[in-house]
């Protein structure tokens, strides 16, 4: 695809969502959010994903198993030398046997929501005080996701992530074109946050200002298993993360309507960018 075409809101959403790893509230502290990329083959979510790859708080993997998960990365995780996964493209991990896949999840959908303090197998013993969480961010075909929603949906999966899905209205596929073929194309500049020296920072909710976001949460509530809760906390946490990378340590009615301008996507409605 075009470099550029199109991708602003998948840049803006990424960023928050790792930006989200270095801010606390005083509701829920320390919780990285989770981000669901799910759109057509093609649609730039590799492509957006490789932008923050580089990053040193940042595990890119192709493909990730429990094994790994749990031999090399939780240790260097409850450090929080690692506070984001990054997986390009999910079936890559849940395309395997029953046996294989359900440990995956289950040990993922822990990581990074409550927490996790023990592991238990049959080679590693890991216990710990304070609870090991990670976000992860991660994608999936449209195609896909429609085989497996139901599924993801039954196990809890899916209302611990943020999901992000959109389509590319006929113009936008037309200037992708025109750049395959040669053709110069307005593509605009990419603008990509500087993530490289974020510092933990704690917040204060502000529910005056959070009242706003409800309608997102209401509708996502409806569109799985749940009655909302999780998606308004990362909500929440997404508004903290852009005050933050504005070099604010309060949050402010900018940060909301930045949220609710992403919120167009924040669903499985497939809206066009």
């Amino acid at each position: 695809m075009a470099e550029g075409v199109g991708i602003q809101p998948l840049i803006d959403i990424t960023a928050l969502t790792l930006a989200t790893a270095f801010v606390e509230d005083t509701v829920e502290g320390y919780r990285p959010v989770s981000l669901l990329f799910i759109a057509e083959p093609e649609s730039g979510k590799t492509f957006t994903l490789t932008k923050f790859r580089k990053l040193k708080f940042v595990q890119y993997c192709n493909e990730l198993t429990t094994k790994i998960l749990i031999n090399d990365l939780l240790p260097k995780i409850q450090t929080r030398e690692i506070r984001f996964i990054l997986i390009p493209d999910l079936l890559n991990c849940t395309e395997k046997q029953y046996a294989t896949r359900m440990p995956f999840l289950n040990t993922m959908k822990s990581l990074i929501d409550e927490g996790l303090t023990t592991v238990l197998t049959p080679f590693k013993r890991y216990t710990w005080e304070k609870e090991a969480k990670c976000g992860l961010i991660t994608a999936i075909t449209a195609k896909s996701f429609s085989e497996i929603k139901g599924y993801l949906d039954k196990i809890g999966f899916l209302s611990r992530m943020v999901p992000f899905s959109y389509s590319y209205p006929i113009n936008k596929i037309r200037e992708i074109l025109n750049y395959l073929e040669g053709d110069k194309v307005k593509e605009g500049n990419i603008k990509i946050p500087d993530l490289s020296n974020l510092k933990e920072t704690k917040f204060k909710p502000k529910p005056e200002l959070f009242k706003e976001l409800e309608i997102i949460a209401f509708r996502l509530s409806n569109q799985y298993s749940g009655y909302g809760i999780r998606a308004m906390k990362n909500l929440k946490k997404l508004c903290y993360a852009n005050a933050l990378i504005n070099g604010r340590k309060e949050i402010t009615r900018a940060d909301v309507e930045k949220i609710l301008e992403l919120g167009k996507w924040i669903n499985f409605n497939f809206n066009p960018l």
